[in-house]
Formats: structure tokens, sequence, C-alpha cells
């Protein structure tokens, strides 16, 4: 709506000279991906002026999950192509559910390997 407003589709079409609508496609692309990319920040920032009071608890909590994480994570120079380390970082954990699955698939690569935590 601003683009069409601002005659800017016109403009940049004398200057790159493509079609108004390319340009105005163009435009709204690189505004969304622009969007996308700033949009965590403000979202992070305004999260975290809301929940002020509670943000050193959730660090304090993430703190200990990653301490975790590190704890049980298997060790990657035991692995192979044809066996390869199970989700080393814990990027797939989302629920209590998937924590306890990784547990279970770290030991599982462990024991494969006859080692023990």
């Amino acid at each position: 709506m601003v683009l069409m407003q601002r005659d800017l589709d016109s403009i940049g079409a004398q200057t790159l000279g493509l079609d108004p609508m390319i340009v105005l496609g163009l435009s709204t692309m690189g505004f969304a991906a622009a969007g996308w990319l700033v949009g965590p920040f403000f979202g992070n920032a305004v999260f975290n002026l809301v929940h002020r009071g509670v943000r050193g608890q959730i660090d304090a909590k993430e703190r200990a999950f990653y301490a975790r994480i590190k704890k049980y994570r298997v060790d990657p120079t035991s692995s192979s192509m044809a066996n390869p380390v199970p989700d080393y970082y814990g990027e797939k954990i989302g629920s209590v559910a998937d924590y306890r699955r990784w547990l279970k698939d770290q030991r599982a690569f462990n024991l494969k390997r006859g080692r023990t935590i």
C-alpha cells in the first residue's frame, strides 16, 4: 500500500527499466526478507522488556539444560559414516518426551560403542 501511494513503482521502473509490477513484486519480497531478518531482534527485545522479572530464571534454566546436554551427549570421535552421532547438539529437542528420546539415543550409541556415561 505504501509503495503504491508513494509512486515508488514508477520511480523504480524508470531507474531499473523494468515493468512497475515487477518492481512492486521485487520490493515486496525485499521488505518481507528484511522483516524476516529484523523481526526476531525486535521480538526478543519486546519479550525481554515485558518479561524482565522472569528473564533471569529463564536464563538459569537454559544454562542448566545446556549443561545437561553437554554432560550426556556422546563422544563424536567414535562416529563413522555408517554410524553417525545422533543429534549431537540436541537441536531436535522440543519437549520432555523429545529429551527422553534424545537421552535414549545417546545411551544406545554409547552402548554400541562399548562406552558408558
